[in-house]
């Protein structure tokens, strides 16, 4: 691992990203996991330690919705194919055929993200808040006919996170922590709801992301997320926060389900989740989870096809090539200070082709 160890150094000391942890597995073993720059730069520098708490961003939806909507749909609380207008019978026609399967793909004719915190405001609870976002979502005209497109969509996580509350009767923060966290023995991966006791405290151990002008505020143990700030902190898109440890914990322990060695989702129902879907023609979606684009990938050259990964927008990621059982978390807080920066769209490929070369397994 020399060399990724060296393109890491440099990339933070030239300012590409300020600080990254890497955690690299094969075959279910951690093989390489190191911290790189600094934590923050303002107002006072902080060293990167492996230790250190990201903000996860849109890992959100693969590590906490996707979970639990595939277990809804066992429990029997919800199917995949079920229509919105079984969760909302008064909206309109189009909006109401849209699935619970699209939702997941990202093919159910929703924006890709709307201004909602403008309207929510800081009024009522958390829940309330998130109630009001899905009824603003659902108020929309849909962006293009359902199944015929896919756009990488905030809004309709949202959606499925309204759903999960209400069928469930819990808030999203609950719901992960006692059917994802738990079972799972996850203990940094959690949400960070706002006021609440256990989001107070020392800040120093988190990654700092953006300057905040609204907010007025470098943040730092504070959603960087907008509209996940504007419903409490715990959104179905955005709100966790994890070490990259934590983030591969979670990914070993799915995979150790699906492999039937651990109790969990059922391994034939994970499995079918990383499927690339069939609709719309060519997507790259999966359920919940992103597949290689071929050639231009941000997990490199050398993933095979049978990978699934996720983005964050604040410079985090995960991939694992299933074929080769190699799972690469990238966690940097590359939106500090500013998101201006584009260093992290250079970095990502390069990573992770510097790692399948290094595990020797970087067939083409």
């Amino acid at each position: 691992m020399q060399q990724l160890d060296a393109c890491l150094r440099q990339s933070a000391a030239c300012g590409d990203v300020p600080g990254v942890v890497v955690c690299v597995a094969h075959r279910g073993e951690v093989v390489w996991h190191e911290a790189y720059g600094a934590a923050a730069w303002v107002p006072d520098r902080r060293a990167m330690r492996r230790e250190t708490l990201f903000d996860i961003a849109s890992l959100t939806k693969v590590m906490a919705t996707t979970p639990l909507v595939l277990g809804a749909h066992r429990d029997g609380v919800l199917q995949l194919d079920d229509p919105l207008r079984r969760f909302y019978p008064t909206v309109p026609g189009d909006v109401g055929a849209v699935t619970v399967r699209q939702l997941l793909s990202h093919s159910g004719g929703f924006a890709d993200w709307l201004p909602l915190y403008i309207k929510l405001g800081a009024n009522g609870t958390g829940r309330q808040r998130r109630q009001q976002a899905a009824a603003l979502i659902l108020g929309e005209p849909l962006a293009y006919r359902p199944g015929q497109a896919s756009v990488y969509s905030d809004l309709g996580f949202i959606v499925l996170g309204d759903i999960l509350e209400t069928c469930y009767a819990q808030p999203l923060d609950l719901l992960f922590e006692q059917r994802v966290a738990r079972p799972l023995g996850l203990n940094q991966v959690a949400y960070r709801p706002l006021g609440a006791p256990e989001s107070d405290g020392d800040p120093s151990g988190f990654a700092a992301t953006e300057r905040c002008d609204w907010r007025g505020r470098v943040l730092s143990g504070e959603v960087h997320d907008a509209n996940a700030w504007a419903m409490g902190g715990v959104a179905a898109h955005a709100g966790l926060f994890a070490t990259a440890a934590g983030v591969w914990e979670f990914a070993h322990a799915m995979l150790e389900a699906a492999a039937k060695r651990r109790d969990w989702l059922p391994p034939a129902l994970l499995r079918q989740s990383w499927l690339r879907q069939a609709v719309p023609l060519g997507t790259t979606r999966a359920l919940g989870w992103d597949t290689p684009t071929p050639g231009r990938s941000s997990a490199g050259s050398f993933f095979s096809a049978n990978a699934v990964g996720h983005l964050g927008f604040t410079g985090c990621s995960l991939w694992i090539d299933l074929e080769r059982q190699v799972s690469v978390v990238l966690c940097t807080n590359r939106v500090h200070p500013s998101r201006r920066a584009d260093g992290i769209s250079r970095l990502r490929p390069r990573v992770h082709d510097l790692v399948m070369h290094a595990l020797g397994v970087a067939a083409t």
